[in-house]
């Protein structure tokens, strides 16, 4: 049960994937229209819970669909601390 992941972890885990090598954090959050407060709580784990609203424009800020995000087997619910 220790090993077990909360969804912003995962999220985070997905877009280090799509975001390309020289893309930085601030220049994701211009992208995204997201606060850099935002993405700066995100990769450092301080946010236990994600919104779609925010999924949503993470991946509009990388050119990719919201769903690609998500599309992952961790986010099974045997997968997650759901608490």
């Amino acid at each position: 049960m220790d090993n077990l992941k909360n969804i912003s972890d995962i999220v985070v885990e997905q877009l280090v994937k799509f975001m390309p090598k020289d893309m930085t954090q601030y220049e994701l959050a211009q992208k995204s229209g997201l606060p850099f407060s935002t993405i700066k709580s995100l990769f450092q784990k301080r946010t236990k819970n994600i919104t779609l609203k925010t999924i949503i424009m993470l991946a509009s800020g990388l050119g990719i669909k919201p769903w690609e995000l998500i599309n992952t087997e961790n986010l099974l619910a045997e997968n997650l601390d759901l608490e």
